[in-house]
């Protein structure tokens, strides 16, 4: 009897199993390494594991950067950042002899990197993985610029009640439209650019099309200060910043763009 009580809960448990792992899926992509790890046993394939810690501490460091503006400046930050285990297998470089992942800086970019079979640094068989600042920066301020947008077409610099539903939709899909032109033109060929600079010069048009047949308010010249856009659209100064919490710049059509990694405004990398 007892062993045809274990064959029926086998599939039970089974069942519980493929549950948990289902659950851990659904739990984000750090989550899902750590989980992944748990499950290696301590003596699996090193490229395996190597990849595996690689990715799990680039994946945490680009977390972090999107939370707070930076990367941690260490694998002891890192774990403190992210809720990492301060000693977990996550950091260790299975080319390493007990050691550390090589967590360190390419610029303004972040690199982590194993030593790789030849157990050696800078050579070819490197497990490595960079996280591009510039990529993180955009996420961090497309959300900004996103929020400060919405904010800026509901005010009078862009709306009337006297303006028409299909006015209020042909102001927001020009304000859109510009904001993509803009972002794109810092990838693009040749080819691209003119399409861009292109589509930007007709979402211009219209938004000042509609702002002279509305009479709409012309928007202040700074963005932040007395009188500037930020307080007219009642919005802290604070909230003035890109990813990395540098001021933004003003803009004629949209209000405010971000300058970019150049730290330039008017350049190819601009938001």
């Amino acid at each position: 009897m007892n062993g045809t009580r274990r064959n029926a809960a086998a599939p039970r448990a089974e069942g519980f199993a493929l549950l948990v792992l289902l659950a851990l899926v659904g739990a984000g992509s750090l989550g899902v390494l750590l989980a992944v790890q748990a499950f290696l046993p301590p003596l699996a394939d090193a490229a395996a594991r190597a990849q595996h810690n690689v990715a799990t501490a680039a994946d945490a460091a680009q977390q972090a950067f999107v939370r707070a503006g930076a990367f941690p400046a260490d694998l002891d930050a890192l774990a403190a950042a992210s809720g990492l285990p301060p000693g977990g297998g996550w950091r260790n470089d299975p080319y390493g002899a007990a050691q550390d992942l090589d967590y360190g800086f390419a610029g303004a970019d972040l690199r982590v990197r194993s030593r790789g079979p030849d157990r050696t640094f800078g050579t070819a068989d490197d497990v490595a993985l960079l996280a591009v600042t510039e990529d993180l920066v955009r996420v961090r301020q497309r959300a900004r610029l996103r929020l400060l947008r919405a904010v800026l077409l509901r005010s009078p610099y862009c709306s009337s009640p006297l303006m028409s539903a299909g006015d209020r939709a042909s102001m927001r899909t020009a304000l859109r439209d510009c904001a993509i032109a803009k972002r794109r033109w810092r990838t693009a060929d040749a080819a691209e650019r003119a399409a861009s600079t292109a589509a930007t010069t007709a979402a211009a048009a219209t938004v000042a099309g509609l702002r002279a047949a509305y009479g709409l308010a012309i928007l202040p010249a700074a963005v932040t200060g007395a009188g500037g856009l930020m307080e007219q659209l009642g919005m802290p100064d604070a909230r003035a910043t890109d990813g990395l919490g540098r001021p933004l710049l003003g803009d004629p059509v949209l209000g405010v763009l971000a300058a970019g990694s150049d730290r330039t405004g008017g350049t190819d990398d601009d938001m």
